[in-house]
């Protein structure tokens, strides 16, 4: 199977030391462990270098950095005392103190770190990261060269139901391939959904197609046949998947479903820094990531 994450090396967690990274940091251990990956934590600092003009503070530039330099002792000092608190005894791990915007510094960093998967709490990211762009998670879902977990405060460990979505594209189909690892490591319940995309039709077409029930009923089957098949084509359908076919905006119906389901997990297709593509194209994942309350994996 083409899957990162079963031949997961190197995983990368952000953290701000909050408690939302408490959690991130945990889901990085167990993954980890399960998948005998190296581990590294990383933290990043505001750079001082890109303030507005010290003139308009009152203070020398030189004053500022020397702020920088006490900031840069403090996270150090941080990150020790995070990690003997919340990290197990004897876990192996690295660190890293990074300088500038958290989403491209981090995902510059592991693409330099060939990282597999980027871990981070999905809210309460510091007031650093919201001053610059409002959510950390989102950025490096839409910048990071590799998969990125964003975790919720809910998270238990060990996922026990998973969501994936499809359009049948070759994104999607990764993002399907990487449901069936977890799925198969955890021995969770796996579910795939297909939606048949009727936000761009306006309203009055789609009325008008509820009332040619031949016609919906001949989409419908054609719709519930590819995704048969899509399952089918996959290098390992061993794995039981139970498949749900809707009618509506694909990340209104994988949220909704989702909640349905009480998932642990969402995974999403996604492609790194010239756009999203695969989960039916567009900001899908954004608004998942947006609008969801699970944790959400977007995969690369």
């Amino acid at each position: 199977m083409n899957s990162t994450l079963a031949q997961l090396q190197r995983i990368l967690v952000a953290t701000d030391f909050s408690s939302h990274s408490k959690v991130a940091l945990g889901c990085a251990v167990e993954l980890a462990r399960t998948f005998q990956s190296q581990l590294k934590v990383v933290h990043c600092l505001p750079d001082f270098a890109f303030v507005p003009s010290a003139s308009e503070f009152g203070l020398p530039f030189d004053d500022y950095m020397l702020m920088q330099q006490d900031f840069r002792k403090e996270a150090v000092k941080s990150m020790e005392e995070f990690l003997a608190a919340n990290l197990p005894k004897d876990f192996p791990v690295s660190t890293s103190m990074l300088m500038g915007n958290p989403p491209f510094e981090i995902s510059e960093f592991a693409e330099q770190e060939k990282a597999n998967l980027v871990v981070v709490g999905k809210t309460g990211q510091s007031a650093w990261g919201q001053f610059l762009l409002g959510s950390t998670s989102r950025g490096l879902v839409n910048r990071c060269p590799c998969s990125v977990l964003s975790v919720n405060d809910d998270w238990t460990g060990k996922p026990k139901t998973i969501l994936v979505g499809t359009d049948f594209s070759d994104g999607s189909r990764t993002a399907v391939e990487e449901g069936v690892t977890l799925a198969e490591k955890y021995r969770a319940e796996l579910h795939l959904l297909h939606v048949i995309d009727t936000s761009d039709t306006p309203s009055h077409n789609v009325e008008r197609l509820s009332g040619h029930e031949s016609m919906r009923k001949s989409i419908n089957d054609y719709a519930q046949s590819r995704l048969e098949s899509f399952v089918q084509s996959l290098k390992s359908n061993a794995y039981p998947i139970k498949l749900h076919l809707n009618w509506g905006t694909p990340w209104r119906d994988m949220c909704q479903l989702a909640t349905t389901l009480a998932a642990d997990l969402i995974i999403v297709g996604n492609v790194g820094r010239r756009g999203i593509q695969g989960i039916w194209l567009g900001n899908t994942s954004d608004k998942i990531l947006t609008h969801s309350k699970l944790s959400v994996l977007a995969v690369k």
